[in-house]
């Protein structure tokens, strides 16, 4: 492996269900973080698998704008009918967070004619580099790495956890 492949957990996962993995050695630990794709239903939710197994047995991919397949546009119309408001609603499917968060940016971009990016302070985005440079935390993910897109500012959010009342209003900042 490559060693900027850094692993937070030493052990070696074999199965997942819910909230638990288990490791080669026969250990159920809880996941508090692995399972970052599957936080929402948990690993291996018997919907999931079976609707996975029904799409393996008709191909395992294609790409939409190529060939466009039924699945997609049930996804679409999905997310339509679980967004609130009666305004009308567009989707595009991405295959990662990352590569959503870019394609939110060239859309905003776009619509909006301006180029900078507000990113939420503490926020982490992804790994490409515009991702990167919005992402706050320099390790692990930011050492080394640059020189990353220019016109990224942060806004400070509340932690009320940490603060025990909402964060003070502060002036945007550059992350430069």
């Amino acid at each position: 492996m490559a060693r900027g492949v850094g692993v937070m957990l030493p052990v070696f996962v074999v199965k997942a269900s819910g909230a638990l993995l288990t490791d080669v050695d026969g250990n159920a630990l809880i996941d508090f973080g692995a399972g970052i794709a599957v936080v929402s239903i948990g690993h291996a939710d018997p919907n999931v698998v079976r609707r996975v197994r029904e799409q393996v047995a008709n191909f395992t991919h294609t790409c939409f704008m190529i060939t466009p397949y039924e699945g997609y546009l049930e996804v679409c119309e999905a997310l339509a009918r679980l967004t609130p408001g009666t305004h009308e609603k567009r989707s595009a499917l991405f295959n990662s967070g990352a590569e959503a968060v870019e394609n939110a940016v060239k859309i905003a971009r776009a619509a909006t004619g301006r180029q900078a990016v507000v990113a939420v302070e503490h926020g982490y985005h992804g790994r490409t580099n515009l991702t990167m440079a919005m992402t706050a935390k320099s390790m692990p993910y930011k050492r080394s790495f640059g020189p990353f897109a220019p016109e990224v500012y942060r806004a400070p959010t509340s932690y009320p956890y940490r603060t025990g009342s909402a964060a003070r209003t502060r002036p945007i900042v550059s992350s430069k």
